[in-house]
């Protein structure tokens, strides 16, 4: 049985300056990896079986190891789970300050949520089922929680950063929220070219 738009909700997204977007499976996979590819950001809401889709095309093994990302371990979650009543699971890079050498990972990354979009925005984000947030060349503004260091980043060959693929523990009723990037051209172009 088909499910009726909820036009009203629909209305009131299109009024923020987003647009709604409905197609079939397939087109949202394709159009999401094309603008991985293109480097383009964008937060999508998927269902969890498109998400998969997107996910498995995306996360090759070389790429996880490019991005060092590992699994959250069970000591981290239990941090975030004490601090923020939050349950987490999945996979993560783990960024080092370059000051002071502090860590930035699942913990600091819930931490700056907080901070940055409220108690009400994170919980929402980490709640929710049967839903995934795909978060697409996400721009990061990534702050060392020790000395407050904006940390910068770079890299050859892949587009630097904090990545993550978070994944809730509701049985039956998955929601996802994870990112993924272009990767960075190698050399980078030189956007001030000679004249000849």
């Amino acid at each position: 049985m088909e499910t009726a738009p909820n036009f009203s909700a629909i209305e009131t997204i299109v009024h923020q300056g987003k647009a709604v977007v409905s197609s079939e499976d397939s087109a949202i996979i394709e159009w999401a990896i094309k603008t991985i590819t293109e480097g383009r950001t964008a937060t999508l809401y998927l269902k969890p079986t498109v998400y998969e889709a997107i996910r498995r095309r995306y996360w090759t093994p070389e790429r996880v190891e490019t991005h060092r990302l590992k699994p959250i371990s069970a000591e981290q979650a239990a941090r975030v789970k004490s601090d923020f009543n939050i349950e987490v699971d999945g996979n993560a890079n783990s960024l080092d300050c370059p000051r002071c050498g502090h860590a930035y990972s699942t913990y600091e990354f819930i931490q700056q949520g907080f901070e940055e979009h409220g108690d009400e925005v994170v919980r929402a984000a980490f709640s929710l089922k049967r839903v995934a947030i795909l978060q697409i060349n996400p721009v990061q503004n990534i702050i060392c929680r020790n000395c407050r260091l904006r940390i910068l980043v770079a890299g050859r060959g892949f587009y630097p950063g904090y990545d993550y693929e978070y994944y809730s523990k509701f049985p039956g009723e998955p929601g996802s929220y994870a990112c993924c990037r272009a990767p960075w051209p190698d050399p980078w172009p030189n956007p001030f070219p000679t004249a000849l």
